[in-house]
């Protein structure tokens, strides 16, 4: 036989109950020190926090004045996060107690549970907002004052050479070579030629440096790498201004004057590589 309308829904609530206590027996504790629960918590935890939510659902539209419906349904939200969902279910819970004295105090339970709701939500909210802003904050970086004025020294130093007119003119002379339609193999020879002049006037700094680049291009790179590196801390931003200026100057990004680098010109379309969705198959676009 149908049970009555009152004990349909009083089932419902009685099973939204059992998964309620199911889904906390397998919330694991928050870490000591911490103001989120453990990353890995236990699959069961979530689902069943929806089942008790769904249980709660079918028993409030077989009774709206089922209070346990309400109430084990928000315990169930307030578990998973879901905060709207809680506090609606919440609100039922208030509507359906009764008035009078008697059930103040279960009227006052349920309001008290609302509130937490929109708290923690609020917490929640707050926390993510401080995750984001350290996610952007980038890490101070210890930067040794020494390292700092020799990198100013060098920059000031290897800008300067670049100023004579015995670079300058013929610099101007080789860059005038460069025009659409030239090969790339002709191309590569002007920037060599060029990368050779900015050498020959930046030998002399860097030997007094330590640094033999004369012959050895390692040398150049090293001594490249330094400044940058000075210059990426972030708190050398007129060693920065000094790099971008000496590119301006030179007609070379950083990274090309200590050496050409190779770029990979050609489509590889073709390639079976493993896609960024996890399945496997063609690149799909070409890659430059």
């Amino acid at each position: 036989p149908a049970s009555p309308r009152g004990g349909g829904a009083e089932i419902h609530a009685l099973r939204a109950r059992t998964f309620r206590q199911l889904a906390e027996t397998k919330k694991k504790p928050q870490q000591a020190g911490s103001d989120r629960p453990g990353d890995l918590e236990d699959p069961l935890h979530g689902l069943a926090a929806e089942w008790a939510i769904e249980e709660a659902e079918e028993a409030l539209k077989l009774d709206e004045k089922c209070f346990l419906a309400g109430w084990e349904g928000a315990i169930a939200a307030k578990h998973i996060g879901w905060w709207n969902k809680g506090r609606l279910l919440a609100k039922k819970a208030m509507q359906s107690v009764p008035q009078g004295p008697q059930h103040r105090a279960q009227r006052e339970t349920a309001n008290t549970l609302f509130i937490l709701l929109a708290e923690e939500e609020q917490e929640e909210k707050a926390r993510k907002v401080r995750e984001m802003q350290k996610a952007r904050q980038r890490p101070e970086v210890q930067l040794d004052p020494k390292e700092l004025e020799w990198a100013r020294e060098v920059a000031v130093q290897l800008k300067e050479a670049l100023k004579t007119e015995d670079f300058r003119r013929p610099h101007h002379q080789l860059w005038k070579l460069i025009g659409p339609g030239l090969m790339k193999k002709d191309a590569d020879e002007i920037f060599g030629e060029i990368r050779n002049l900015v050498w020959e006037k930046w030998n002399s700094v860097a030997w007094l440096h330590g640094y033999r680049t004369t012959w050895d291009v390692k040398a150049r790179q090293k001594m490249c790498s330094r400044l940058v590196n000075v210059a990426n801390t972030g708190r050398a931003d007129d060693v920065k201004a000094l790099i971008k200026e000496i590119e301006d100057r030179v007609c070379l990004e950083w990274p090309d004057i200590a050496e050409a680098s190779d770029k990979v010109e050609h489509d590889e379309t073709w390639a079976w590589t493993r896609r960024e969705d996890g399945t496997w198959g063609a690149w799909g676009r070409p890659t430059k």
